[in-house]
């Protein structure tokens, strides 16, 4: 079966290789039992590239990880971030594909802030200008990606969505 490709198909799909090529992907991970993250992978994957796009992070500096055991992971909270690597981990078990993506725009504000000497150590972990500005911004990139693209509404998983 022969496929016909419009002019503006083709136009199309060169434009997103060539960005693809020269924007890469931020590397995700997603433990093998969180099914409902595999299933909203690529939303995930958007999600991370245009939150290091807002917070204009390098994407070849970020990993992410979202795991579903915290000891394994060397993780307290629902979330962390390492510095010396800037690899971001993330507790994905029962929570919302919403929530663990304001986690990861959590933690990437914390890499913004430390790429540009901001944090100083130790780090108030509630409240204090460093936590709040990673709480505001996560906030903020949840709602402007949902708002950006229609595709990307399945961050709020509704019925239609759910896997």
């Amino acid at each position: 079966m022969k496929v016909k490709l419009s002019e503006l198909k083709i136009r199309k799909i060169i434009r997103e290789e060539i960005a693809s090529l020269s924007n890469p992907s931020i590397s995700l991970e997603i433990s093998e039992s969180l099914e409902r993250c595999l299933g909203l992978r690529e939303v995930m994957n958007d999600f991370c590239n245009y939150t290091a796009d807002k917070l204009k992070i390098d994407r070849n500096l970020v990993k992410v990880e979202v795991v579903d055991n915290r000891d394994k992971s060397g993780i307290r909270t629902t979330a962390f971030y390492n510095p010396n690597n800037h690899r971001i981990v993330i507790y994905g078990k029962n929570r919302a594909i919403v929530d663990i993506c304001r986690s990861i725009a959590h933690e990437m504000t914390h890499m913004q802030q430390m790429i540009e000497d901001r944090i100083s150590f130790p780090v108030q972990d509630a409240g204090g200008e460093i936590e709040d500005e990673a709480n505001a911004k996560a906030g903020e990139i949840i709602k402007l990606f949902a708002k950006s693209a229609p595709g990307r509404k399945a961050i709020y998983e509704s019925k239609k969505y759910k896997i």
